[in-house]
């Protein structure tokens, strides 16, 4: 009995005090949650060309608060453009990647204090490093001496922009020195400013600016034996078929006869065929991915010269036929495309990152060969004898993109036993962290394609408009692809056109130019490569370490003197490659570090843990030449 009084008296009292303390309680908890919560501003200058071709500089507010959703709005007191609005939403997301936090815990809000209409990218990499300052906690007053421009690009590099000499005007009646793209050093509109920093990235841009300590990370993962015995595999199969290709060529030159053009037109390509043959034998040991690329360049060029020579054939004895012989062949190649696509998605035991990425890589490549040969399919009807090249480089493409596709399906199955194994809920993260992501830079990429098209359209040029639209449906395409597949689950497969459809946006978000000029290209390099590596070390201390995109690195530097556009393209692309995995890493584990150390069994692998105000890419003239450039350049991968 006095036991059960006892127990009944602690009853009371435990009662008592929790009455009595419930507002301590509830003040503590308050407390803690208003720790939590906060929001913090900064203000910067962007610097921008008025309709009356003048220059000014805007005063911009960028705030950053949380908790959020990964909401970024956008406002003025005028109308803000769809180009702007997705350019700062890229933005922010580069910004909280760099930071290492995951961005749908935050919101940023922009108010851009002008009343005219606001157009164009190239105030996003200002508004980037401010996120990235207030997001790290570095003191943005700094920012307070410059006025920054730059189109931020997916990896965080800074694009070349328009209007360079009205915005060095404006800066300098300011007493601002203009922070602008590395790559607007060969515009002659330099001399106008009186204090000027060219940058070509967060990293640089940071050091420069915020004054952090520069650092040097080196990133030295072993190779993959599995990876580098597929890619010599691939290498020698490319380099065989080539071999073929080019007897048959050689023999049915003679029926393009006096086709003067024509002949030194495919002379041309044969000569480019043996190069890459060349250096695809020379590197087969020593880089195997680098001559796998080789190989596979070469193959696509020997395809286009014996296309070239049939559809000239055709031309001559049936030439009613010759829309009829493209159908055919490339549906044939739509319908390999598709069985390979059903093939892999139903093959689930890859347990493995480089695995993953190989096979989702390999859906790419199979997106890729559809998306090419439909387009071949939609011009077919329209074809000349000026279009047969053209013609048949597109089905080259479509065909040789089928082959790489199978040979990275190969690499996958061989690179299944080398760790780290990785958990399908990371796998199904990063599906999710891809789908954000490109969703946002292929919005960022239509906005300019519109303002480009309407450009080119307005001075007559409609077959660059019509390249430019064919891009959009390319995109969109992908994006759809890419969406129907995460709705279903294959999430690998939707990782790789994801990827695929970020890899092609680069090329109209980041228009290269300047690549002329040794010090554009080496400082964008140097930029790219502290950016992967960067990534790269996040990744390899989570465990997530991988020799892949550590190849495209290696390979693009390779032909850095001879296609300088085209390595900067790649290593760009090593670098989103590399993101879309930190991404999903940083949403599975909500931005907390933790290194996957993972037992594999046989079965599975287990985790432990007006006017217009513009800015704008390019202004008139400025904008087509640019773009002239990426309807040249665009979609030129390699294996």
């Amino acid at each position: 009995m006095k036991r059960k009084n006892l127990m009944i008296a602690i009853f009371m009292l435990a009662i008592t005090l929790l009455f009595l303390l419930s507002p301590v309680i509830k003040a503590q908890q308050l407390e803690e949650t208003q720790q939590t919560q906060w929001s913090r501003s900064t203000w910067l200058y962007l610097p921008a060309v008025e309709g009356n071709n003048s220059g000014t500089v805007i005063n911009t507010t960028v705030t950053l608060s949380y908790p959020g959703t990964g909401q970024v709005i956008v406002q003025s007191n005028g109308q803000v453009q769809s180009s702007t609005l997705y350019s700062m939403e890229m933005a922010y997301m580069v910004a909280m990647l760099y930071a290492g936090l995951n961005y749908n815990n935050y919101n940023l809000k922009v108010f851009i204090n002008v009343s005219d209409s606001i157009s164009g990218p190239s105030g996003s990499f200002g508004v980037m490093l401010a996120t990235y300052g207030l997001a790290t906690g570095l003191n943005t007053s700094i920012l307070h001496t410059y006025a920054i421009t730059g189109a931020v690009s997916p990896s965080g590099l800074s694009g070349p922009i328009g209007g360079l000499s009205e915005k060095c005007s404006a800066a300098s009646s300011n007493n601002l020195t203009l922070a602008f793209p590395v790559g607007n050093l060969a515009n002659s509109g330099v001399s106008n400013c009186k204090k000027f920093l060219p940058v070509p990235g967060i990293i640089y841009a940071s050091n420069e600016i915020y004054k952090t300590s520069q650092y040097d990370i080196n990133i030295n993962v072993s190779k993959d034996a599995e990876f580098e015995l597929a890619m010599k595999n691939a290498s020698n199969q490319f380099i065989n078929q080539t071999n073929k290709i080019l007897n048959e060529v050689n023999s049915n030159m003679p029926i393009l006869n006096n086709q003067t053009l024509l002949i030194l037109n495919v002379q041309q390509i044969i000569n480019y065929t043996k190069t890459n043959i060349n250096l695809a034998k020379e590197t087969i040991n020593k880089d195997p991915y680098a001559s796998a690329s080789y190989a596979f360049t070469a193959y696509y060029y020997a395809l286009t010269a014996n296309y070239t020579i049939w559809l000239y054939e055709l031309s001559l004895n049936r030439g009613s036929y010759l829309s009829t012989f493209v159908n055919n062949v490339t549906q044939n190649i739509i319908n390999e495309a598709n069985n390979l696509e059903s093939k892999l998605i139903n093959y689930f035991n890859l347990n493995t990152l480089y695995s993953q990425e190989l096979m989702a890589t390999a859906f790419s490549r199979i997106a890729d060969t559809i998306y090419s040969a439909q387009y071949t399919q939609s011009i077919s009807s329209s074809i000349s004898n000026s279009s047969l090249l053209t013609i048949a480089q597109n089905i080259a493409y479509s065909q040789a993109r089928l082959e790489s596709a199978l040979s990275w399906a190969e690499a996958a199955v061989l690179s299944n036993r080398t760790p780290p194994f990785i958990s399908q809920g990371l796998i199904l993260s990063t599906a999710s962290a891809a789908s954000t992501y490109t969703t946002t830079a292929v919005n960022y990429a239509n906005s300019l394609i519109d303002y480009y098209i309407s450009q080119y359209t307005s001075i007559g040029d409609i077959a660059d408009a019509q390249i430019l639209s064919a891009m959009k449906n390319d995109l969109n395409y992908l994006l759809s692809n890419a969406n129907s597949l995460l709705s279903k689950s294959y999430y690998t497969a939707a990782i790789g056109v994801y990827e695929d459809a970020l890899q092609n946006s680069l090329s109209i978000i980041f228009i290269i130019t300047g690549t002329n000029y040794p010090f554009v290209t080496s400082q964008y390099a140097t930029e790219l490569q502290s950016e992967f590596n960067l990534i790269s070390s996040e990744l390899a201390s989570r465990g997530l370490q991988s020799s892949i995109d550590n190849s495209y690195m290696s390979y693009a530097k390779q032909i850095m003197n001879s296609e300088p556009g085209s390595a900067l393209s790649i290593m760009e692309t090593a670098v989103v490659d590399s993101i879309i995995w930190y991404l999903g890493e940083l949403s599975f584990n909500n931005a907390n570090s933790v290194n996957y150390i993972t037992i594999y069994s046989s079965n599975n692998a287990i985790d432990y843990g007006m006017y217009i105000i513009y800015l704008a890419v390019g202004i008139a003239l400025g904008a087509l030449i640019a773009m002239s450039y990426v309807s040249k350049t665009y979609k030129k991968l390699y294996s």
